[in-house]
């Protein structure tokens, strides 16, 4: 009995020291979780809320058939057209066109009042569209142009080219824009990128941030399991309590 104890001790001992960072880095990020509002995280409420300038009862949309023209004639390797959908863009009606390029999706804008092939959108466009989108009063610090990031990048995975309009505000705000589609694709601020930090900490995933199912992961979610186990054994073990009613047993 003294030697299963001692086993069990030694054993929680151990797997404490190994798993108890983990454990603190496991409850500090959970409450950084619950105590932080997922929009204000995803920087949804300091977005300005816009209303659409045109309606399709009162613009004459050319047909989707000129668009595809115009698309023919502007870009030679398209191959597959996969979708063609109207918006608007700086309160200009515009039909985007979704195709590929081999097995690469790309996008194209066309006029929908006169069918004019609309190049991708330049750099004065990208912070107009931001200061839409942006709600508080503040001023342009910087317009990027970017066409690669790094795997850990706050932008990772998103559509490229893109530009990033950094506004000087408390919040640290990033707005990306999509080159081709003139719509904001990311926004990004210091709560999100703490929480970005955390969850790394989190998943252990500190390359792509988005794999739940590395094998660190897993392992250190075992241990953790077995720590807690022995916790429950030993306390067993060596409760009086315990030990009396079960030497009271016949």
């Amino acid at each position: 009995m003294k030697f299963r104890t001692l086993w069990i001790r030694k054993t929680h001992r151990y797997l404490g020291v190994i798993i108890g960072i983990q454990f603190v880095f496991w409850t500090a990020s959970g409450l950084f979780f619950a105590w932080n509002d997922i929009d204000a995280v995803h920087g949804d409420t300091l977005m300005a809320h816009q209303h659409p300038s045109f309606s399709l009862d009162t613009v004459n949309v050319v047909p989707f058939g000129t668009a595809l023209t115009a698309l023919k004639s502007n870009v030679l390797e398209a191959t597959i057209v996969q979708s063609v959908s109207v918006r608007e863009i700086l309160h200009e009606p515009m039909i985007e066109l979704r195709y590929l390029i081999g097995k690469k999706e790309h996008y194209a804008l066309v006029n929908a009042r006169t069918g004019a092939f609309r190049p991708p959108i330049t750099a004065e466009e990208a912070r107009m569209i931001a200061e839409e989108d942006f709600a508080p009063e503040a001023a342009v610090q910087s317009v990027e142009y970017i066409t690669d990031v790094e795997p850990t990048s706050e932008y990772r995975e998103k559509p490229l080219p893109a530009y990033r309009v950094t506004f000087d505000h408390e919040s640290g705000t990033h707005i990306y824009i999509s080159a081709e589609r003139g719509i904001v694709t990311s926004r990004r601020n210091s709560r999100w990128r703490a929480w970005d930090f955390l969850w790394a900490f989190h998943i252990l995933d500190f390359q792509t941030r988005d794999n739940i199912h590395n094998w660190l992961l897993r392992g250190m979610s075992a241990l953790a399991v077995l720590t807690v186990v022995s916790g429950f054994l030993l306390w067993g073990f060596t409760s009086p309590t315990l030990r009396k009613w079960f030497a009271a047993k016949p």
